[in-house]
């Protein structure tokens, strides 16, 4: 079965974010001073859209896009001039979002620079730093702008009946948490997959033996991008297949097309899954867990983690930092 071409992708902006979610799987925070350039955005969405037949629909993302809103507001205008897109969604979690008149400003200059849709995150781990009132105006402004087809919640419920967390006691916090993970709408990986496993079914690491991840490695149509360029395939974030900045995103499909199944972490991934990892990761000291794991994910995330930390596989493990790694003091991917 063929690698598939890739026909929707997120380009990553930033690392930066007002909030540090517990769920984040890319591990974005206050701290994370990393930001893409416009023109190597531009590169990446070229290159993403010239190299698929079917072509290529691109959302913005972070880490939180509407922290430098003039860079992300020219970046939508220039690939609209170019002919790029579609622009399929800008995401934020609406930390911005303080005055009605700022908001119609913003939205209505996106909507001009062929924003498709506007997608606002909105659950109990945003609302740990951001207060609902922020996303529930934005919904609200964003629907008289937009329309309501072109705004998208993640989560609905939780926008209409949801409260802030910031002033509860933190065991009552962890509580709220780990109820709303064991619903299984979280990916269990980055931030998230230390924490949120408390009311989850734990599985020793074998029970995940002979489940490979080919269909999300090859068979996926979605990528990531992040903030250097680095390709990720899906949602898994923090494997790198190639780097956009370094080689046409082209020549990185059919590279990974070409290799599919040899060796490598990777190959390794493709033909077992994460236990297809662990024999590499207890050469490298890597202790299981006994109580186990609650996802094959979240004992991928582990076993990564440990690898990139003894730089085990540094061309398919990165960038650094979403393992844990500290960003240096920089505020520009140069």
């Amino acid at each position: 079965m063929p690698v598939k071409y890739w026909s929707r992708a997120g380009i990553m902006l930033t690392a930066w974010c007002d909030a540090a979610c517990a769920c984040c799987y890319a591990n974005c925070g206050p701290d994370k001073h990393l930001w893409m350039n416009n023109d190597q955005a531009l590169e990446i969405w070229t290159g993403l859209t010239e190299a698929s037949p079917h072509g290529c629909r691109v959302h913005l993302t972070g880490g939180e896009v509407f922290g430098r809103f003039d860079d992300l507001l020219a970046l939508c205008r220039a690939a609209h001039r170019a002919g790029l897109g579609p622009l399929e969604a800008v995401e934020t979690n609406g930390g911005w979002a303080t005055d009605e008149g700022e908001i119609c400003r913003r939205l209505a200059a996106l909507d001009e620079a062929g924003m498709g849709r506007l997608t606002i995150s909105a659950d109990p781990y945003h609302q740990q730093f951001i207060p609902l009132e922020r996303p529930r105006r934005l919904a609200r402004v964003a629907a008289e702008v937009l329309g309501a087809a072109r705004v998208r919640i993640r989560w609905q419920t939780w926008l209409e009946t949801g409260f802030d967390l910031a002033g509860l006691p933190a065991a009552r916090r962890s509580e709220i948490l780990q109820r709303h993970a064991a619903g299984g709408t979280d990916r269990l990986t980055g931030r998230a997959a230390d924490g949120l496993d408390g009311q989850m079914q734990l599985r020793p690491a074998a029970a995940f033996d002979d489940n490979p991840c080919n269909e999300t490695l090859l068979r996926g149509r979605h990528v990531h991008v992040a903030p250097d360029g680095s390709v990720w395939p899906a949602t898994c974030i923090g494997i790198v297949v190639g780097n956009a900045l370094r080689r046409p995103v082209a020549a990185i499909w059919r590279d990974l097309a070409a290799r599919e199944g040899e060796g490598g972490l990777v190959g390794a991934l493709q033909r077992r899954g994460p236990v297809g990892l662990m024999e590499l990761a207890l050469k490298e000291g890597f202790v299981d867990r006994p109580a186990g794991w609650a996802s094959k994910c979240q004992l991928c995330f582990h076993l990564r983690r440990h690898l990139a930390a003894a730089a085990a596989a540094p061309e398919e493990l990165g960038p650094a930092w979403i393992y844990g790694a500290r960003l240096p003091e920089t505020t520009e991917q140069k």
